[in-house]
């Protein structure tokens, strides 16, 4: 008796699936690469499509056109190893979350933010810079930023879950932004010369002090 034979749709199916995402990622990579170290004027769609070895058309099928490329770039950097998911779903803030008191809460914050902040503060500096002469990226700039608004109100709302707060909730989601922000954490590591287990160390205590009765 002949055997049937096994469809192999799926394997082939399967296969293209991690070639694109396998592409997805070079493109990324090689994207993060080339706005941090040429700016958004000189990081061509072309030179990324060389430096990741694809071809442009592969680039515009993918993302669309330079601009939602630079907004994905930036969303993987946030997300990390886990660019399918959102970070406020990842192991660091889930902890940050779920910590049973207002100290270790923002202890964990502090550590966990850090670690986005080393990746995406590059990125944001290339965001706002270039957002001083292309509108679109001024709306994607201020749209990052509140994103981190929302999220940063996430953590404000589970230290209340804990206990009160010196300053009302408002004021506190304002500080965490600043504090928090791209913006401080490469002045304080690029030019005051913190690194950034002393940047997270200052932080925890500056929101212990501001934050905690």
């Amino acid at each position: 008796m002949t055997q049937p034979v096994k469809p192999r749709r799926k394997y082939r199916s399967v296969h293209r699936a991690a070639q694109a995402s396998d592409t997805r990622a070079a493109v990324l990579s090689a994207a993060q690469d080339l706005f941090i170290r040429e700016g958004w004027q000189k990081a061509t769609i072309a030179a990324i499509a060389r430096r990741a070895g694809v071809s442009v058309e592969t680039i515009y099928a993918g993302f669309g056109s330079k601009f939602a490329l630079l907004e994905a770039v930036v969303v993987a950097s946030v997300r990390g190893l886990q660019p399918g998911t959102a970070l406020m779903d990842q192991a660091g803030p889930r902890a940050v979350l779920e910590a049973l008191d207002q100290r270790s809460q923002i202890a964990l914050f502090a550590k966990d933010i850090v670690e986005v902040l080393r990746r995406v503060a590059p990125l944001m500096a290339v965001v706002r810079a270039a957002a001083e002469s292309e509108p679109a990226l001024k709306e994607l700039y201020v749209g990052l930023h509140r994103g981190r608004t929302l999220n940063l109100a996430i953590l404000v709302d589970a230290l209340l879950r804990h206990g009160p707060l010196r300053i009302d909730r408002d004021t506190a989601i304002a500080s965490l932004v600043r504090l928090a922000s791209p913006e401080l954490f490469l002045f304080v590591t690029n030019v005051e010369g913190l690194s950034p287990a002393q940047y997270a160390t200052w932080l925890t205590d500056a929101l212990v002090a501001l934050l905690l009765p």
